[in-house]
C-alpha cells in the first residue's frame, strides 16, 4: 500500500514537473511573441509619422500651388502663359545675330554627333 502511495507521488511530481515545462516554453514563445509584437509598433508608429507629415505637405498652400500649376496648367490672375516650341536653340553665328533652330533629336544621335565631333 504504501508503495501504491509512493508511486501516486511520484506520478503526480512527474505531471507537475511537464506542466511546469509546459508553462515556460508557452511564457518563453509569449515572450517573443510580445518583442516582435513592439517591434511591428515602433514600426508603424514611424510609418504613421511619416504620413502625417507627408499629409501636412499635401495640406500645404505649396503644395496646392505647385499641383494647380503643373498638373492643372492653371495660373494666378494677371500671369500670361508661355509655351516653349519644341525646337531647340543651336547657336548664334559671329557677326550677324540670327539664330538657328533645329528639331530635337533623339539623345543618341546627339551623343553620337558629340563623339564623332560633328558639332
Amino acid at each position: 500500500m504504501k508503495k501504491l502511495v509512493l508511486y501516486g507521488v511520484i506520478i503526480f511530481q512527474i505531471l507537475i514537473i511537464i506542466s511546469l515545462v509546459r508553462g515556460m516554453q508557452i511564457s518563453k514563445k509569449s515572450s517573443v511573441r510580445i518583442e516582435s509584437m513592439q517591434e511591428t509598433k515602433a514600426e508603424l508608429e514611424e510609418e504613421k509619422a511619416k504620413l502625417q507629415k507627408e499629409q501636412e505637405n499635401v495640406n500645404s498652400e505649396y503644395y496646392l500651388e505647385k499641383v494647380a500649376r503643373e498638373e492643372l496648367h492653371l495660373t494666378k490672375p494677371g500671369e500670361t502663359v508661355v509655351i516653349v516650341p519644341e525646337s531647340v536653340i543651336v547657336g548664334t553665328q559671329v557677326g550677324e545675330q540670327k539664330v538657328e533652330t533645329q528639331e530635337l533629336k533623339p539623345n543618341w544621335v546627339r551623343w553620337y554627333m558629340i563623339l564623332s565631333g560633328k558639332i
